[in-house]
């Protein structure tokens, strides 16, 4: 977030201020894009340094309080390749790009997963009861077989551990999480979502039963079946997890 502020502190060296002291609520102003995701992201990100910085007394005040944020661009959700997908899941990174593909889990609940959440052939989200796909729980039990060989007498109750947190307690990074997918988990979980809402002809609820979405941003995907190119497209690649119906909650 703090790199998309980066462009303004070096605007106001080539102006001539050599202090963020100097720095006012115009100058914020007139550096700022008019409007969407530029607008909001340098604005949050130049509120990551001032703000800091004035409660630690280093600046007099922030230059950024009271200016209106505005929203971001909205984006249409788009679907990965098949080809991709196939890739991923064929990967070393199995289980957790499994989650992501068949059941829409973030890279923080991945993150956040415990052995102990996962039982009966379900997963135990703090929000909601995941009844797994088959090829999940297949996933699931190779990769616990692993983890239990590697790491017999880890303390570590996360579901997954790496290398760094197989001696400790605490959660893999997201960078653990994201790397070796090869493209970010939210991609992942985009890509599920977007499918079924034209599986379900753009239900919201049903996608927020499933995956406790709010009924906005559930909205945001249903949004998506009045426009045929992005529906045979999905269709046209469903791979494995998303012919089955595999997100039903238990």
């Amino acid at each position: 977030m703090v790199t998309k502020a980066l462009p303004a502190p070096r605007t106001w060296a080539d102006q001539g201020k050599d202090s963020l002291r100097s720095v006012t609520r115009a100058d914020v102003v007139a550096i700022l894009p008019d409007s969407g995701t530029p607008r909001v992201d340098m604005l949050q990100g130049l509120r990551h340094i001032l703000r800091p910085l004035k409660n630690r007394q280093i600046i007099f005040t922030d230059p950024t309080a009271r200016i209106f944020c505005g929203m971001p661009t909205p984006t249409i959700p788009l679907p990965i390749d098949v080809d991709a997908l196939r890739k991923v899941l064929h990967g070393q990174e199995v289980p957790r790009a499994a989650l992501a593909i068949c059941h829409a889990l973030t890279s923080g609940q991945l993150r956040s997963l415990k052995t102990t959440d996962l039982r009966d052939g379900r997963l135990f989200l703090p929000n909601r009861t995941v009844l797994l796909a088959d090829p999940v729980r297949i996933r699931l039990a190779a990769y616990l077989d692993y983890r239990n060989r590697r790491w017999p007498r880890t303390a570590n109750p996360h579901l997954f551990v790496s290398q760094t947190t197989g001696c400790g307690v605490e959660p893999v990074s997201h960078v653990w999480i994201n790397d070796v997918l090869g493209m970010p988990t939210s991609r992942l979980r985009e890509d599920r979502l977007l499918h079924e809402a034209q599986a379900t002809g753009g239900d919201p609820r049903r996608i927020c039963d499933l995956f406790g979405l709010s009924v906005g941003a559930a909205l945001r995907y249903t949004g998506t079946i009045d426009q045929p190119g992005l529906i045979e497209h999905s269709l046209r690649n469903a791979g494995p997890c998303r012919k089955a119906r595999v997100g039903d909650s238990g």
